[in-house]
């Protein structure tokens, strides 16, 4: 039986204008596979991921999840085909020697097209493989840091040019700037879209309320969005808040030349599209509405961030804090004057129905209600009753095994660094030791796990949940760090329990995990609860 092989094919941002990278290495890779009499499983792509800056890796990426299903014994026995070490990682010889090993140790053959060589799972001990991964990933990785500073001293040069008044051609002006052989223009019409935009704000109106305008008229967005893949412009999908926040706070339309990190180099790079008046009367009605819980406390403020979707048009929800309404002063009748505080309305709804964009669900749910719901459904899916004497003697076992295996570890990253500046070959058999220790406390980890997986008959993580729980009393504390960081970690705790929580255009939402689902009403009441 042939051996089952896996293609990963990566490139990085700095190679999108290539558009053949990626069809290039899977057709190298096919004609490979095919040469060594394998048969092709599937193919991975990470595209526009750095192996420079290690983004390729992480959460998110297809390299981070065939790590993660290798590591569960999902993977074993196959071979992972790549062009050459460094599409696995530009990070040094340490990093690309210990993900190949690691992968090794997972039954994982890693194949490199380039240089023919397969580093197969168990050689643990070959002089020959184990400095050829370290030169080749130390190699790229000197290449890399190379391009990196080239790259960064460039763009040095061209910041004194522009500080030293020279007029630097850049790739992509302002969208309201045209670029011509004399030099750079003032779109007219957009100038005067830009204009119409900051004296709405002056007058009054909110961003949603320029953002809604401007899409209901079909404007045009300004917005650049390309296909990743083929660089091909993506259909406009029109105005947006934070777009129009950037519109009136840049001061790239006052002809400033800004950084990325907004320092200002020069006062008249682009011909002015905002007079300093004007501009500066918008920045007096932004300070005007900013409150407490105001631009970033919003962020941080919605536990559900990149969860709740419309279950009409499948668009994002959008999360809207009004403030308190009906606030008034008032005398009571001995004279004491007293300030009444309405209710403070939070709410969600379809953001693409709210920016005018193609959505009919006009529906909008209170936040509050929906945020204890989830908490209070969660929380209670998996109970204290629900504890197994064994699973904590398991996990305790596990753990203890994982603290061996970190401190392995932390002895073979020495010997590795040892090697990498130049130590002696005769280390090499102390490495082999080391993994075959590493790689016997990971079968005893993984035999433990099996049983452990099979004793957990709730769907749901309880480390997540218990987190949640510990979370809870933090999420409303007066002390802001202290509430930002409890909301923020309940949001990624969120985000690992929950595959989607959806608003209808009828009143109702639900809650749906990978283990279950609950139907609510608009008022929070429970209606349905499935497992899955």
């Amino acid at each position: 039986m042939s051996q089952t092989a896996v293609i990963y094919a990566r490139f990085s941002s700095a190679e999108q204008a290539h558009g053949y990278s990626l069809e290039r290495q899977i057709t190298n890779g096919e004609k490979f596979i095919s040469e060594r009499g394998w048969t092709l499983g599937h193919t991975i792509k990470d595209e526009g991921k750095s192996a420079f800056h290690g983004t390729n890796r992480a959460e998110g990426s297809a390299l981070f999840d065939f790590e993660a299903e290798a590591r569960e014994g999902l993977h074993s026995g196959k071979v992972l085909c790549v062009e050459n070490v460094d599409r696995l990682s530009r990070q040094g010889a340490k990093v690309a020697a210990q993900l190949i090993w690691a992968l090794n140790s997972q039954g994982v053959d890693v194949a490199t097209w380039q240089d023919d060589i397969t580093y197969r799972a168990g050689n643990n001990g070959d002089m020959m493989e184990l400095f050829s991964v370290i030169i080749k990933s130390q190699l790229a990785y000197e290449e890399s840091l190379k391009k990196s500073k080239r790259s960064h001293d460039s763009w040095q040069k061209r910041y004194r040019k522009i500080t030293a008044g020279e007029k630097v051609s850049t790739s992509r002006p302002p969208a309201w700037i045209v670029k011509t052989p004399e030099g750079y223009e003032l779109h007219e019409y957009r100038k005067k879209v830009l204009n119409e935009i900051y004296d709405l704000y002056i007058a009054g109106h909110g961003i949603i309320a320029i953002v809604q305008t401007l899409n209901r008229r079909n404007e045009p967005g300004w917005a650049i969005r390309k296909d990743k893949k083929t660089g091909k412009l993506l259909p406009d999908k029109g105005w947006y808040q934070a777009y129009v926040y950037r519109l009136l706070t840049h001061r790239s339309v006052l002809g400033e030349y800004v950084t990325t990190d907004r320092n200002s180099l020069a006062a008249d790079f682009f011909p002015q599209a905002i007079t300093a008046e004007k501009f500066n009367r918008a920045q007096e009605v932004r300070e005007t509405k900013k409150v407490v819980n105001g631009w970033e406390g919003k962020k941080v403020s919605n536990l559900l961030t990149g969860l709740v979707s419309c279950n009409h048009c499948r668009g994002p929800a959008a999360f809207e804090d009004k403030g308190h309404n009906h606030s008034a002063t008032y005398v009571t009748k001995n004279g004491e004057k007293r300030f009444y505080v309405g209710k403070r309305v939070v709410r969600l709804s379809c953001d693409n129905r709210r920016r005018r964009k193609g959505c009919t669900n006009a529906e909008r749910y209170d936040y509050p209600t929906v945020e204890k719901a989830v908490l209070d459904t969660l929380i209670g899916y998996i109970s204290e009753d629900d504890a197994d004497p064994k699973l904590d003697l398991m996990r305790e076992e596990i753990a203890e095994l994982e603290r061996q295996i970190e401190v392995s570890e932390g002895r073979l990253n020495n010997l590795l660094d040892v090697i990498a500046d130049g130590g002696s070959k005769a280390l090499a058999g102390k490495i082999a030791g080391i993994e075959t220790e590493i790689d016997d406390l990971k079968k005893k980890a993984t035999a433990l796990s099996r049983p452990l997986i099979q004793l957990e008959t709730k769907p749901l993580a309880t480390s997540d949940i218990d987190l949640l729980a510990a979370l809870r009393s933090s999420l409303d504390s007066e002390d802001l760090d202290l509430r930002h960081a409890a909301r923020h970690q309940t949001n990624m705790a969120l985000k690992r329990l929950v595959e989607d929580i959806t608003i209808t255009d009828h009143g109702g939402w639900a809650i749906l995990t990978r283990g279950a689902v609950w139907e609510f009403r608009k008022d929070g009441v429970l209606t349905l609860h499935h497992d899955l």
